[in-house]
């Protein structure tokens, strides 16, 4: 089976959003067992995660936009 790479984005894209969900549902575990719940913890994470995600997102959509063209 040959994978195109617009499938490959779509499936890169899909894995990363399923695992940004799976940290961040981990993260807030982890979070509510530190002192106060967490509110002295800076998230650095963040700053590569989200970016990632959307841009696998909007790389998609154009993409996806592209095609009904």
């Amino acid at each position: 089976m040959k994978l195109t790479p617009k499938i490959l984005l779509y499936i890169i894209t899909v894995c990363v959003v399923i695992a940004a969900i799976i940290w961040e549902y981990y993260m807030q575990q982890w979070l509510s067992y530190q002192i106060e719940g967490g509110q002295d913890v800076l998230r650095v994470d963040l700053f590569v995660i989200w970016p990632v995600v959307l841009t696998l997102i909007g790389v998609s959509l154009f993409r996806i936009l592209e095609n009904r063209k």
